[in-house]
């Protein structure tokens, strides 16, 4: 490898984000010093990290309005200078927003990290003035999905000369789970097939379309449940409609868990009818515990790994719900044909998401003269 530097992941991250992770572990055995600065308390993925030798700080406290931010900003120069970080890889928007600002005030190489493609789009939030600014003052921005960069370069107007596609990463070995757990789950309820829906309860990620996919089913005699994880604003809506269809009593609701692989070993399908994704982390998951998924055709980067019939199914997302049924009712009685294709998703994402796969795509970004 080329010389040993000094890199810092800038983020708010309190959860563990195992594709960051992952990163920070393989720059940290190649011998270069890494650095973990949280906006939030760092409070579950910086113990981890200090575990693989990744030294872990975090910024002051973040106060409201632009005294705030300027307070952030003038942290971070400071404390790139002190510890003489080389590369700053940023993450998530509020990080990407200071980190933007900074790069013009130190000699750091400063790469910033987009995990969404089209979600402030969405939420009609691109024309707000950090967002712009983010845009404008970046150098490198670094997306994980062809979709992403399209929309950056296309809506959003960002050269592409400064946007680099690189697919997410993943040190497999950290993941950890328990297919006991998840025989003694699937053993918990009666129905006999098992539908998880993992994500924020937003519109975006549209929760009440696998409500009425479970719907759909058990009107045609399928004796279903669906398991919907996460927490959100779509939470009472969720609950009301489920009474509208007669399916709250093959309803679970959990909230958020920080055992998803335990949920998605116990399930038959994973349906994931999200419109908004760059690179979806569950439906990578899913293929750990070789679960076969439904997911949305041009979303994301679902197009580009997922085979119809080979290893997961893609629906328009317009028709989801019925083409979904389709494809289940398909299965019905061939449970091995169902589990084989969970099990080819695996093996794809494997090959397609191993950090030793991707990790030389940061060679050069880490190159410094």
């Amino acid at each position: 490898m080329n010389n040993p530097v000094t890199i810092l992941f800038y983020s708010p991250f309190n959860q563990r984000s195992r594709d960051t992770e992952s990163l920070m572990i393989a720059f940290k055995t190649q011998g270069h010093r890494v650095l973990s600065l949280s906006q939030s308390q760092g409070l579950l993925i910086h113990p981890f990290l200090s575990n693989y030798g990744v030294e872990t700080y975090v910024c002051p406290a973040f106060k409201p309005g632009w005294l705030g931010h300027l307070t952030q900003l003038f942290f971070l120069i400071r404390f790139c200078h002190h510890l003489e970080v080389a590369v700053l890889y940023s993450h998530l928007e509020s990080a990407n927003f200071i980190a933007s600002m900074a790069q013009y005030f130190m000699k750091v190489r400063v790469i910033l990290c987009r995990h969404h493609s089209d979600l402030f789009h969405h939420l009609g939030l691109d024309k707000t003035l950090s967002y712009r600014l983010t845009n404008r003052l970046a150098r490198i921005m670094i997306v994980y999905s062809a979709n992403a960069k399209k929309h950056m370069i296309w809506h959003e107007g960002i050269p592409e000369s400064r946007v680099i596609h690189i697919n997410l990463a993943y040190n497999f070995d950290l993941y950890s789970w328990s297919p006991h757990l998840s025989r003694s789950l699937r053993t918990s309820w009666k129905e006999k097939l098992i539908l998880v829906t993992a994500g924020s309860l937003t519109p975006l990620k549209r929760p009440l379309v696998s409500l009425e996919l479970l719907s759909a089913l058990r009107n045609r005699g399928v004796d279903a449940r669906l398991i919907l994880l996460g927490k959100g604003p779509l939470e009472s809506s969720i609950k009301q409609k489920a009474i509208e269809l007669s399916v709250q009593d093959h309803l679970w609701m959990p909230g958020y868990v920080d055992n998803v692989l335990e949920f998605l070993g116990a399930a038959s399908w994973l349906i994931h009818p999200s419109i908004s994704e760059s690179s979806c982390v569950v439906v990578k998951e899913a293929g750990l515990t070789s679960t076969p998924a439904i997911v949305c055709h041009g979303i994301g980067d679902f197009d580009d790994y997922v085979e119809n019939g080979v290893n997961g199914f893609r629906v328009n997302h317009d028709n989801f719900a019925a083409d979904a049924v389709k494809v289940i009712m398909n299965y019905i009685h061939s449970d091995q044909l169902r589990i084989n294709i969970g099990e080819q998703l695996g093996q794809v994402v494997k090959e397609r998401f191993s950090i030793k796969t991707v990790l030389p795509a940061y060679a050069k970004l880490n190159q410094v003269k």
